[in-house]
């Protein structure tokens, strides 16, 4: 499995997923006016890592493709 991250500005948040999620399989571009889909990662602690360095104040999972919340 490969893992993803949505980085969404205006609310803060930086969300793990899977590549199998529905919410990253039926995006219509990478990048919005409000944020953007990172690169694909191997693992979740490497998708983690870039999440928590994007300095966001919410940095979780996606309550669809994977349960539970990232340590911060």
């Amino acid at each position: 499995m490969f893992y993803v991250v949505y980085v969404n500005h205006p609310t803060s948040k930086a969300m793990l997923h899977s590549t199998d999620c529905w919410k990253y399989t039926k995006r219509r571009r990478d990048k919005t006016i409000h944020g953007y889909w990172s690169k694909t990662f191997k693992n979740v602690e490497a998708a983690s890592s870039f999440a928590k360095n994007t300095n966001k104040s919410n940095i979780g999972t996606c309550v669809f493709c994977i349960k539970g919340e990232v340590n911060k």
